[in-house]
Parts: structure tokens; sequence; C-alpha cells
């Protein structure tokens, strides 16, 4: 008699999903780290013309996996950039600008990729999404599948 061995399915991988904000259409689905879920969003500001760096990790907690903004790196002043450390927050001069470390959730993750901004996403091997290339519209990024810690 001869045995039968059925594979168990692959689990799904631990994705950065991004969907347009409002009407939810699929834009793209990026591999994060399993054991830790991050991405940077860079972009120039506004303003100053500067380099701005924005860290989020995803972390599960009771609603679910919810983005933490745990690092914002900029060069200037003033102009929606922070001034100061929020109580629990800490500023350290960074080469030419600054490094704000703090442990924000933003929940949802939506950004509005301006063109002029040079928005994007920086995934941990370094590979970098344009994200104006992929809408005009604002994204919002979600971690799905990632294992629970």
């Amino acid at each position: 008699m001869a045995a039968c061995w059925a594979t168990p399915p692959a689990a799904p991988a631990c994705e950065l999903v991004l969907t347009e904000h409002r009407s939810g259409q699929a834009l793209t689905r990026l591999p994060l780290n399993p054991a830790q879920p991050a991405a940077d969003v860079a972009f120039t500001h506004s303003v100053l013309g500067t380099p701005v760096l924005d860290r989020y990790v995803w972390r599960a907690d009771p609603q679910g996996w919810r983005a933490h903004l745990v690092e914002e790196r900029f060069e200037g002043e003033g102009y929606g950039l922070p001034s100061a450390p929020a109580p629990g927050e800490q500023m350290l001069r960074h080469g030419p600008g600054w490094r704000l470390l703090l442990n924000r959730v933003v929940d949802p993750l939506v950004v509005l990729p301006l063109p002029a901004q040079s928005m994007r996403l920086v995934l941990a091997d370094q590979r970098e999404v344009l994200l104006g290339q992929l809408s005009q519209k604002s994204i919002e990024m979600r971690a799905e599948n990632c294992p629970l810690p």
C-alpha cells in the first residue's frame, strides 16, 4: 500500500501591500523581512528642497499590524520639521541634519506621492520604488501575512 504524503500549503509571505487609499485599488506587493517588517519613505522636502527619510516598522497589536514611525532624518529647520523632541523622543545631530528617534503609531499609513518630492519607498535590501509611478493619488501601506512575534 502506497502512502500519500500531503505537503502543507506554503504560508503567505510577509508583504508590504500598497493600495490607492480611497479606492482600495491594488498597486503592488513587496516582500518584507518577516522577523522585522520595516521600510523607509524618502522624499525631498517641499519647501527646503532637502532630503527627508521616515523609517517605519510594523508591529502586531490587538488591532493587527500597525505602522510605527520610529525615526525621522532631515536637514533644515521649520516648515513642518520637528524643532524639539516630544516627551519620550530623542533628537540627535546627524551629519548636516538631525535624527529624531520616536515611536508614533501611524494608522493608517497614507502618503501623497507628489512628483516634485520624488517620494520613494526604500526596502531593507535597498531596493527603491518611486511611489509617483504607482499612483498620483494617496497611497496606503500596510503589512500583511507577517508571523506574530
